[in-house]
């Protein structure tokens, strides 16, 4: 009966601190805009630098907005991420991004003769934002893609990677010892791909030329590399240095 009465109690307080903050927040960004006469979206544009840490401001503004028309907003630009439409064309892209931003200025009531400075940070930031998000569904699309060894284009990669790391040598047979002298677990090295699915080979031929170290390292580091570091893209870690854009 107590542990019940302790848990319940302790949900209690949780939902109890997350209604007053909200209710903090909404009572601040009242008082500021009253002040100022500019949105929360204005003031970080117009009030931060310019890169990750403005980006992910103006992301979580509009994710905590309890407008229907930005919540609508925010699923148009999700879909346009998910379809890969942010890095389709440029006239696609550009296309985007200015009927969101037409859509925020109507909504805010900000007019856009005025206010040109905000016109360009914002288009910027939802650039970052989505292309990010975009980023983050190409990925782990390739993660969750089996390697297929009856899949022309998986097997012609992996010959490439191995004509890549051993110009010299030919390989004997397509599953072959040879596959552990340049670091794989077994004779076959689509065996090796169950974590990460063909991102693990894409990421192998991507990097083996600028590692510094002697290739028959390679596929172990690179394989170290490719989880935490979707791990790291994934949870969001990165979002506040600048690099990560």
């Amino acid at each position: 009966m107590f542990k019940k009465f302790n848990f319940t109690g302790l949900l209690f307080i949780q939902w109890t601190w997350m209604e007053l903050r909200l209710w903090v927040r909404r009572v601040v960004k009242w008082n500021l805009r009253k002040i100022t006469g500019l949105c929360e979206l204005q003031r970080i544009a117009y009030g931060e630098t310019p890169g990750a840490a403005r980006s992910s401001n103006i992301e979580r503004s509009l994710m905590m907005s309890r407008s229907s028309e930005i919540q609508k907003l925010i699923s148009y630009l999700d879909r346009a991420a998910n379809e890969g439409r942010f890095s389709a064309s440029k006239s696609s892209n550009d296309l985007i991004i200015s009927k969101a931003v037409k859509a925020v200025m109507q909504i805010k009531l900000i007019k856009p003769s005025v206010h040109q400075q905000f016109v360009i940070s914002l288009e910027k930031c939802i650039q970052q934002i989505w292309s990010y998000r975009q980023l983050l569904n190409d990925l782990e699309s390739l993660r969750t893609t089996s390697y297929n060894s009856e899949n022309s284009e998986h097997e012609e990669k992996l010959i490439k990677l191995w004509k890549s790391l051993r110009p010299n040598e030919e390989l004997s047979d397509r599953i072959s010892r040879q596959w552990q002298e340049i670091g794989f677990q077994g004779d076959d090295p689509k065996t090796d791909f169950r974590g990460m699915g063909i991102l693990g080979l894409e990421n192998l031929l991507s990097c083996h030329h600028s590692l510094a170290s002697p290739w028959w390292h390679l596929c172990i580091k690179a394989f170290f590399l490719s989880s935490p570091s979707l791990e790291i893209l994934l949870n969001k870690k990165c979002h506040r240095t600048r690099d990560c854009w």
